[in-house]
């Protein structure tokens, strides 16, 4: 299991309410933050890890803010 507290741009938030609201499905959304979370996180904002697949699977919880 791992933890990860990741800020991410205000577009992405962007992008994952007019996916919602043009009916995508929660695999595509997840998709969306899997893209995001790939690449400030384990891509370190392009820094590192070119080329690395991510997968958002088997999430057991998650907690969303805006601030």
């Amino acid at each position: 299991m791992r933890w990860i507290a990741q800020g991410l741009p205000g577009e992405v938030a962007g992008e994952l309410f007019a996916a919602r609201d043009a009916g995508a499905g929660e695999q595509q959304q997840t998709a969306i933050l899997a893209r995001a979370l790939g690449h400030a996180y384990f891509r370190d904002g392009g820094r590192r890890a070119h080329g690395l697949h991510i997968t958002f699977s088997d999430v057991e919880f998650a907690d969303f803010s805006i601030g």
